[in-house]
């Protein structure tokens, strides 16, 4: 059902990112915020910057075109529905991992592994202050004004249908689907903003200016880190809360885990069943082959 819809695949491509970045990169930011450095030497500092930064804002263009993408289904431009298809939403999810993985890779010469403080620094130049101010702009401005503008544009749209007649059931049914997915995109970039903004606001002030950098708001920006760390944590029951189609399948998938496991058991038992019984059979012969003998 939710495999036949375009933003299904952003969202899929979202969740993937998001377990990467919870089971890789959680663990050690959680870690830092107990004094507990698990970066050590010149090689895990770079990949680790790396994957700091490119994996969050491929998350981030993955909402971002479920927003557009929710815009596009609820027009009634037919050139813009169009684009709602499972091929370009394909061609939209390998486009920007490439994009975000190449426009990271200065990540990987800005940060360096200094020897006497036993830190990842970043370089502080010209060049690197343009490079992240490009970032700021990209992943903490453009991208919540892209998300709340798709997300009022898609609103609007579905109110202008609603109040026109729906004459086929099927399309009924899909407009529902259709609006469930809205209703929960809405909530998860209002909710993608509330935990990422204050760490994004911060961020950029310890980056453009190095005083910034003392103790007390290095403690308060691990604080941030971990409220922004929630983001890749509650897709899930946003997805449950927000919308009736998600609940009925996740509720499928677990009678069909309960139905495959009552199976499998069925199986392994007849399985015993039907050893024990050839092993007796066995016996039988056995038996009658040494009478017969004797």
């Amino acid at each position: 059902t939710l495999h036949l819809s375009a933003c299904t695949h952003y969202f899929l491509a979202y969740a993937i990112l998001s377990i990467i970045y919870a089971c890789l990169l959680c663990p050690i930011q959680f870690a830092r915020g107990f004094s507990i450095d698990l970066i050590h030497g010149k090689i895990s500092c770079k990949i680790h910057a790396y994957l700091l930064f490119v994996i969050p804002l491929q998350a981030n263009i993955m909402i971002i075109l479920a927003s557009f993408d929710r815009y596009c289904s609820s027009s009634q431009i037919g050139r813009l529905q169009s684009t709602s298809s499972i091929r370009v939403a394909r061609k939209y999810i390998l486009f920007n991992i490439l994009f975000c993985l190449i426009y990271m890779l200065p990540m990987l010469f800005i940060y360096n592994w200094d020897k006497n403080l036993r830190k990842c620094l970043l370089k502080s130049n010209t060049i690197i202050n343009i490079y992240i101010c490009s970032q700021v702009i990209i992943y903490y401005i453009l991208s919540p004004i892209l998300m709340i503008s798709f997300g009022i544009l898609t609103i609007y749209n579905i109110h202008q249908q609603s109040t026109r007649i729906k004459p086929l059931i099927t399309s009924t049914q899909r407009r529902r689907t259709e609006g469930q997915l809205a209703r929960m995109l809405v909530l998860q970039v209002i909710v993608h903003i509330i935990l990422v903004l204050p760490f994004g606001i911060l961020y950029s002030i310890n980056s453009f200016i190095p005083s910034t950098q003392t103790p007390n708001i290095i403690a308060i920006r691990l604080i941030f880190v971990t409220w922004q760390q929630c983001d890749y944590f509650v897709s899930f029951f946003l997805y449950i809360l927000s919308a009736n189609i998600y609940r009925e399948q996740f509720i499928i998938i677990v009678k069909s885990i309960k139905c495959v496991k009552g199976q499998t058991q069925y199986f392994l038992q007849s399985e015993k069943i039907s050893s024990d019984h050839l092993h007796m059979v066995k016996m039988d012969r056995l038996f009658l082959h040494k009478k017969i003998i004797h």
